[in-house]
């Protein structure tokens, strides 16, 4: 009899904290909510942390002048703009060196992979910070080749990401659509320089 007294009293027990707690087991509405509001901001955080680390990069690659714009974009003057590989669709610098190269993964031409090589020196690299927060760059460089020279001109974001405008000793122009990458962690494929 003490033994079923003492089970109901647990019983009884157990049912009122159930009761009183409104919760069977399940989160309500609220804790869904606030938990979802959390990882939202949790994300944001992290995207912040993100956009900052790539931001310092962006700026280093800039301030010393070692970076490659790998393209995945290139466009004529006119705005026509194909889909390119940028394993071999580059513009590199390296300090005082540079590489302009422009190719086709469906054709072989005079560099090794359907395009062509320059190699050349950087006589001139200045650059600028634009933008409402002047987070992003201009960038203004000097190409010389041994078959001319070309003036480079690039607009880069925080994020990396980079629209550079090749103009020669022709009327034409080329542009580079893409994003900025480490000089040592470029995969791109240099083809064979004519000159």
């Amino acid at each position: 009899m003490k033994i079923f007294n003492i089970l109901s009293i647990l019983l009884v027990l157990l049912f009122i904290s159930c009761f009183v707690s409104g919760q069977d087991g399940r989160a309500s509405r609220a804790d869904i909510r606030e938990h979802r509001e959390y990882e939202k901001q949790m994300r944001k955080e992290q995207r912040e942390r993100e956009l900052e680390q790539k931001s310092g990069i962006t700026k280093k690659m800039v301030e010393i002048q070692r970076f490659v714009l790998e393209a995945d974009n290139l466009s004529d003057k006119y705005g026509n703009r194909i889909m390119v590989s940028p394993n071999i669709n580059f513009i590199m610098i390296d300090s005082l060196d540079g590489v302009l190269q422009f190719g086709s993964a469906f054709t072989v031409g005079y560099n090794g992979v359907g395009g062509q090589t320059l190699d050349g020196r950087i006589t001139k690299y200045e650059y600028s910070m634009m933008g409402r927060n002047k987070d992003s760059y201009n960038i203004r460089m000097i190409f010389m080749s041994p078959i001319g020279t070309y003036d480079i001109t690039m607009t880069v974001n925080p994020e990396g990401y980079a629209d550079a405008t090749i103009r020669g000793n022709w009327s034409g122009q080329l542009n580079y659509h893409g994003k900025l990458v480490p000089l040592g962690l470029s995969k791109v494929y240099k083809g064979h320089s004519l000159f």
